[in-house]
């Protein structure tokens, strides 16, 4: 069905794996649609009461593929950004756990991927940040994100910096649950999620509920700011000239 995402149900459990290991899980507009599908059907389906979200390869995601957004101009930059907020509306509004196995890079759109489970597990291989900085794009987006889970007195460094957290750094910070071996870690995270599934469905789906009400306004006011901030940044060139450098680099 598929060809960026896997896709499988393990009893009432939805695995959804990121499947793009030789670019290390980055975000292609093809991929984003295959996941806005996949949640959708999510979603839709009263059988499936837990997600697991994982990446394949030594990658959950190296965030947005570059490629794809090295040559947008500011009314581009503005639909990419509302194309994610589409993305993230619909992973947002489903009503049943998420949970997030974390291996390896986890960074910019990887870690708001990350960010948008309720629960994260991770190896000891795992780095989570946002190093837009580097590329000349502006973190809106993932600095609302991380603030959300671990304040502005640990996001707004890594927004700024670039810098990402370990996995053991992400356990002090709060931003990760556990730390599993990775030939352990999505087990584990199938383990955790059909313990979830297995709790008042009702009960379930009112937390989350809950939970995303209190995130809502401050979330609507992350969108607007970032599509003007960064149709302000590609339109300069800043973010041209970073990507640029950096696939480059890479």
């Amino acid at each position: 069905m598929y060809s960026n995402i896997g896709f499988e149900t393990d009893r009432n459990v939805a695995v959804v794996t990121l499947n793009r290991p030789k670019v290390l899980n980055a975000l292609s507009r093809a991929l984003k649609a295959e996941l806005l599908d996949a949640f959708g059907k999510i979603g839709a389906d009263p059988d499936v009461r837990a997600v697991v979200l994982t990446g394949a390869g030594k990658a959950f995601s190296a965030g947005q593929d570059l490629n794809e957004a090295k040559d947008l101009d500011g009314a581009g930059a503005e639909e990419w950004v509302q194309e994610y907020q589409r993305l993230y509306d619909v992973i947002r509004g489903v009503n049943v756990p998420i949970v997030a196995a974390v291996s390896g890079w986890a960074v910019g759109a990887g870690c708001q991927l990350a960010l948008l489970a309720d629960i994260r597990l991770s190896s000891p291989t795992a780095k989570y940040g946002m190093p837009e900085i580097q590329d000349g794009i502006p973190a809106i987006f993932g600095l609302a994100m991380l603030a959300s889970v671990i304040g502005l007195s640990r996001s707004v460094p890594m927004v700024l910096t670039g810098e990402p957290l370990t996995a053991r750094e992400a356990l002090q910070a709060g931003l990760t649950t556990r730390i599993y071996p990775q030939a352990r870690l999505l087990r584990e995270a199938k383990a955790l999620a059909r313990k979830l599934a297995a709790f008042a469905p009702l009960a379930m789906r009112l937390d989350k509920e809950w939970a995303r009400q209190l995130r809502d306004q401050s979330f609507q006011a992350m969108v607007e700011f970032a599509k003007t901030a960064h149709r302000r940044s590609f339109a300069a060139g800043d973010a041209k000239r970073g990507m640029e450098e950096f696939l480059k680099g890479r």
